[in-house]
């Protein structure tokens, strides 16, 4: 259900509120959209899309932006235009800023940084 962008941060600050730090995750993406009909996007060969890569032609094109939000079974999203995108992002990282406390960090395995001061070592040991 694509919602308006106020729309969208109430809901995703409700989603914060509502979610438990160790049973459920919040998935929050983003994607610029292009207007490209599905039919032309999968016709392009590989060989036309590395042409392409290469040329690098300069794309002076404002695209708007997509940001979905799913949790579970809740999803949402919404559209970003340009033209509103500054007064998003502002509302949007405030709101991250505020309900990152609640996360969990990532623990660190002791297998993987053993390993990493052996390589030290022994990049030290043939530089010595």
């Amino acid at each position: 259900m694509i919602s308006d962008n106020d729309a969208f941060l109430t809901q995703l600050t409700r989603l914060f509120e509502n979610v438990k730090p160790t049973t459920k995750k919040i998935h929050l993406t983003m994607k610029r959209q292009t207007w490209q009909p599905k039919g032309s996007r999968n016709a392009e060969s590989a060989k036309e899309l590395k042409n392409k890569i290469l040329e690098k032609k300069v794309d002076d094109k404002e695209y708007p932006l997509v940001i979905r939000a799913t949790c579970g079974k809740n999803k949402i999203k919404t559209v970003v235009n340009p033209s509103d995108s500054d007064k998003f992002y502002t509302a949007y990282s405030n709101i991250l800023k505020v309900h990152m406390d609640s996360m969990k960090k990532k623990e660190k395995k002791k297998g993987e940084r053993t390993k990493a001061k052996k390589k030290i070592r022994k990049v030290k040991a043939t530089i010595s």
